[in-house]
């Protein structure tokens, strides 16, 4: 390990808010886009829904032409493997985070977190990141449950010595044109007067994020081994909210 890399845990305390598809699409549009080496630790325990996507992807790609063409093109273009997803639980989350790091060259580790306060060692993993990133949605019990945890967690860091956690960045996802306008503007208010660090992007609701390949259609958004197409990226705000973060992380452009 020549530097060291980030770690990011995507969590939030509430299902729905699409933290594994935009781990996913995150992960992809950095490694193959931006050439940033990303890697993916999955506490999905124990289904593993990102460990099991990279199979489906695998497959898929091996049933059809097509997308082995687009795999050829892309490698053509970035000669890089494709990122690592490695199985874990949220209580050893870090430890395979730090070995993972040890047998790479990283830039930044995703640690994707079940959506669930009371999955054993969400809190210990979460402290003990760089940095939380946190998708929510203007529904009040997300919005409820999502403040009250993450305010505890910054008031533990505030409180406790050596705790390497930085900062948590929420940013709004799924946002409708004419519905919940009120219900986000009410907590965007209240996220400011909590101080709370909310990145400018915010993210629609749009039905792409939930494409995945498949040997019977070419449509795609989300994939472990292809970075989002030109297409689907216009108006999803992925493009966005990667340049903020690179931005807001510090990370270098390779």
């Amino acid at each position: 390990m020549s530097k060291e890399p980030l770690f990011v845990a995507v969590s939030n305390q509430k299902g729905g808010v699409g933290k594994s598809a935009l781990t996913v699409v995150l992960s992809s549009y950095l490694h193959f886009e931006k050439n940033l080496n990303v890697a993916i630790i999955d506490c999905d325990s124990p289904q593993h829904s990102l460990v099991r996507m990279r199979e489906r992807d695998k497959k898929a790609i091996a049933n059809s032409a097509y997308f082995q063409q687009l795999l050829q093109q892309q490698w053509n273009r970035v000669p890089k493997k494709a990122y690592p997803i490695v199985g874990s639980t949220s209580e050893k989350a870090r430890e395979a985070a730090d070995e993972l790091a040890a047998s790479g060259d990283y830039d930044l580790i995703f640690v994707d977190l079940p959506g669930t306060v009371e999955s054993t060692g969400v809190f210990r993993t979460i402290v003990n990141m760089d940095y939380v990133l946190t998708p929510t949605t203007p529904d009040l019990i997300i919005m409820q449950s999502t403040l009250a945890f993450s305010t505890t967690v910054l008031d533990y860091v505030k409180n406790t010595k050596d705790v390497p956690l930085k900062d948590i960045l929420f940013f709004w996802n799924k946002l409708k044109k004419r519905t919940n306008v009120e219900i986000y503007k009410s907590y965007a208010e209240v996220m400011r007067e909590l101080h709370l660090t909310v990145l400018d992007t915010k993210l629609p609701d749009l039905c792409r994020y939930e494409k995945e390949i498949t040997h019977a259609k070419r449509d795609f958004f989300r994939c472990t081994l292809l970075p989002p197409p030109p297409k689907q990226l216009e108006g999803s705000g992925l493009k966005e909210l990667a340049e903020e973060l690179i931005v807001k992380l510090k990370l270098e452009h390779a």
